[in-house]
């Protein structure tokens, strides 16, 4: 049968070519692509065989994490399908370790095949986008009936440059074996199209994951290592941060400032009261998908400068607090705030460590882009952005594959 013909590098290769698009048009679907995908890859590692690798950190790190939430449960002061929502998350993430812990190496030709559906995805994500907006999204009202209202503003795509800027970095690294100039041309249009969208956790990740690529391409231990104690030490730290400095303050820029951007300024608003909440229960947390009924999260204000004028209004925590770390230690606690710490240590650490100096430049590159929107942005449970991060993982480690010593690259360090 053809299914037989069916393997990883087409599955991975479907979802890297869909991913950028459903960036532009549609965020949400990237959820059950990632469960398809999921599926599709279970069925061919059980046709193929099952053979784990040894691989006590990652099992340790991912079992401590499911365990926590799972035990969170019982003080969590979110009511609201709880229970199912994180049976679906760990089944999810369960599987995702499955897949990782599981994967034959990817063979060559099916590398190849993966790289076309890579580079064509990413780069009709980056038409797309630039169609949208020359056209006032002629795609998006006409063709998807998306509100005229809202379809003649870029705020239309504030997830789309996230998604389209995890997966330029795999595009990067192929096109930079052959085609460097073409490859620098990618990352600067990456940048205009930070620029034009209104996403700055986007840019700021697309900027720092620029800088860890290039560098990287020297010194990968050297950028690797700094990476995983940077993230580990931010993870940590998230709670003492908020009003440690004056760009971290919020009455810093309602008093200094003419101009006052009143996204930033509700964005440290909340970081702020988050912290404080944190600070009430620092050991367990909250509870899982606790941020969205923190007490006085619901209240509504309104943002005033320092002449008292009325620039903006919102929630004290409107769902969670846009910011991975502090959503972590909010509802899970210090150990929540540990067991993601090493998590992403680990990935830091891991991804600079292939013979392959442009595998090594690649998986910093998703890495570095990845944690500064985890960091800034969108919650840590919302199924699409989890699905993003695990496909991304994914389509990575097949890239990375064998090296030419034949040792098993970026899985091991």
């Amino acid at each position: 049968m053809w299914l037989r013909k069916v393997h990883a590098g087409y599955v991975l290769g479907v979802a890297a070519l869909l991913a950028p698009t459903l960036g532009v048009f549609g965020p949400l679907m990237i959820a059950p692509l990632t469960v398809i995908t999921i599926l599709s890859l279970l069925a061919i590692r059980f046709r193929e065989g099952v053979s784990f690798r040894n691989d006590p950190w990652l099992i340790s790190i991912f079992g401590f994490i499911l365990l926590w939430t799972s035990a969170s449960l019982f003080w969590s002061i979110s009511y609201d399908e709880v229970l199912g929502k994180w049976l679906f998350l760990a089944t999810v993430i369960a599987t995702t370790f499955f897949l990782i812990a599981s994967s034959p190496n990817v063979t060559k030709p099916e590398r190849h095949i993966l790289q076309r559906f890579v580079l064509a995805g990413v780069a009709i994500g980056c038409f797309l986008t630039f169609f949208e907006l020359a056209t006032t999204n002629t795609i998006s009202r006409h063709l998807l009936g998306k509100d005229s209202a809202q379809a003649v503003t870029v705020d239309l795509f504030n997830r789309s440059d996230s998604v389209l800027f995890v997966f330029v970095w795999p595009a990067v690294a192929i096109l930079w074996r052959k085609r460097i100039p073409v490859a620098l041309a990618l990352i600067g249009l990456g940048f205009i199209v930070g620029y034009i969208l209104p996403s700055a956790s986007a840019l700021i990740g697309y900027t720092i994951g620029t800088s860890a690529f290039l560098a990287a391409l020297w010194f990968p231990r050297i950028i690797s290592t700094v990476m995983a104690v940077v993230v580990c030490l931010g993870i940590l730290a998230a709670p003492l941060l908020p009003g440690t400095s004056p760009y971290l303050d919020a009455h810093y820029w309602r008093q200094e400032t003419d101009n006052i951007n009143a996204s930033l300024v509700h964005r440290l608003d909340i970081w702020e009261f988050t912290a404080k909440r944190i600070a009430e229960r620092p050991l367990n947390g909250w509870g899982f998908k606790a941020a969205r009924s923190i007490p006085g999260g619901d209240e509504h204000y309104y943002l005033k400068d320092a002449k008292n004028r009325v620039i903006g209004q919102g929630n004290r925590l409107p769902l969670h607090p846009h910011n991975g770390a502090l959503q972590v230690w909010l509802e899970l606690g210090l150990p929540g705030a540990l067991g993601f710490s090493a998590l992403f240590g680990l990935a830091a650490i891991r991804a600079g460590r292939s013979t392959d100096r442009l595998n090594n430049t690649m998986a910093l590159g998703v890495v570095a882009t990845v944690v500064p929107i985890w960091m800034l942005s969108f919650g840590i449970w919302q199924s699409w952005w989890l699905g993003v991060i695990i496909l991304a993982t994914l389509v990575t480690i097949s890239l990375v594959g064998q090296d030419h010593h034949g040792k098993e690259a970026g899985l091991k360090s």
